[in-house]
């Protein structure tokens, strides 16, 4: 099943209402407290790239509060347990802010006369770069005419 985008606009209408509480809910918990009773749908809302996006940096925010607030009340505490809580928290709170996978770093790099008239060598035209003259190319939305 693939989420059409009024179905996405419908189910983030109806998630952003659910403020905090939406955060945790799994598709069927959210079938079941709204009104878009299909857990399929909100299945794929879930794992919809923007909405995994929108709740893990909801999460890293309310995890820095919560880290935050218990900080502040540190010194009124003389619990172990709630100094252990912070230094878990905080570790987790690094490793979930950290970005991983691989990084793509697109550029272009014009021809020499050598690799202009090399056989193996082939000139593409990529959605996004104009031509502007010979051996001149720009991004497309960086053209001013």
């Amino acid at each position: 099943m693939s989420l059409q985008e009024y179905q996405f606009e419908r189910c983030w209408k109806v998630f952003i209402g659910l403020k905090e509480d939406g955060l945790h809910y799994s598709h069927y918990q959210l079938a079941e407290y709204t009104d878009i009773k299909d857990p399929l749908i909100w299945r794929e809302f879930l794992l919809d790239p923007r909405t995994a996006d929108y709740i893990s940096s909801e999460m890293n925010l309310i995890r820095s509060a919560a880290i935050n607030y218990m900080v502040q009340n540190a010194p009124d505490s003389n619990s172990v347990g709630q100094s252990q809580l912070i230094n878990a928290l905080q570790k987790i709170d690094e490793q979930s802010t950290k970005k991983d996978g691989p990084v793509f770093i697109y550029s272009y790099v014009p021809l020499n006369d050598n690799q202009i008239g090399a056989e193996n060598i082939r000139q593409l035209s990529s959605p996004g770069v104009k031509k502007i003259g010979e051996n001149t190319y720009v991004l497309e939305n960086e053209v001013k005419e």
